[in-house]
């Protein structure tokens, strides 16, 4: 392959900054230049093939659609340069929307002279792992609508860019909580899956929220099918 592994890995990690990486690699690759060889043909192709398939599996914005391939070696060589090209413009634009928010959360908690919610290491392995299970669970999923899917695959990326050891807010962990909330309404127990994995990730930013505000050991967290039934009304 023309792509170097590297890129391909990382994709499963973090598709959104892979998919930009891919595209400056490959123009990187191919340069200015007016004369095409097979091989740039080869490394543009890969490129806007994985491009095209992230897009399909909704792991990255649908931004252009697919170049016209039909035409010479010259021609399609252009139109897949120009193609990758404004995609790797918007996937930045995405990309910097996401570092704004984590930027800005990294700041609040220097202004609040400190605090903030605090994963351990391996809490941190744990959601990045729960996240990337829970985007391919999604994608694969028969019974969401597409536009749900989508939600929940920008919920996820927009989770992922604000991860840090150090968080002042966790309300990107219960604002998945509310959506799996939905999704079980809609799916039901084919849901289940996804609902564990979102039930895994509260806990775990429960955990944490309870060690910062001190609560009693044992506190439980606010669990979809767990919560108390209110009491009765004299």
């Amino acid at each position: 392959m023309s792509l170097p592994n590297h890129l391909i890995q990382a994709v499963r990690d973090n598709p959104l900054e892979a998919a930009t990486a891919v595209c400056r690699y490959a123009l990187s690759v191919i340069g200015q230049q007016s004369e095409w060889t097979q091989d740039d043909h080869s490394t543009l192709l890969e490129a806007t093939a994985l491009i095209l398939s992230l897009q399909e599996q909704f792991l990255i914005p649908h931004t252009k659609e697919a170049p016209d391939l039909d035409g010479s070696m010259g021609f399609v060589c252009n139109r897949m340069r120009t193609f990758l090209t404004e995609v790797q413009d918007e996937l930045i634009g995405q990309s910097s929307t996401q570092k704004l928010e984590s930027i800005k959360s990294r700041f609040s908690i220097t202004l609040a002279n400190g605090f903030g919610y605090e994963f351990t290491d391996g809490d941190l392995k744990r959601i990045r792992t729960l996240i990337k299970e829970l985007r391919e669970l999604i994608v694969a999923n028969q019974e969401l609508d597409e536009d749900h899917k989508q939600r929940l695959l920008k919920r996820l990326e927009k989770m992922q860019a604000e991860i840090h050891k150090k968080m002042s807010d966790l309300n990107s962990f219960y604002g998945l909580l509310v959506e799996a909330s939905i999704v079980l309404k809609k799916v039901g127990e084919n849901a289940k899956p996804i609902v564990d994995r979102i039930k895994e990730l509260t806990k775990i930013s429960w955990g944490t929220q309870a060690r910062a505000e001190n609560l009693p050991s044992g506190s439980e967290p606010p669990m979809i099918g767990n919560d108390p039934e209110p009491p009765a009304l004299d």
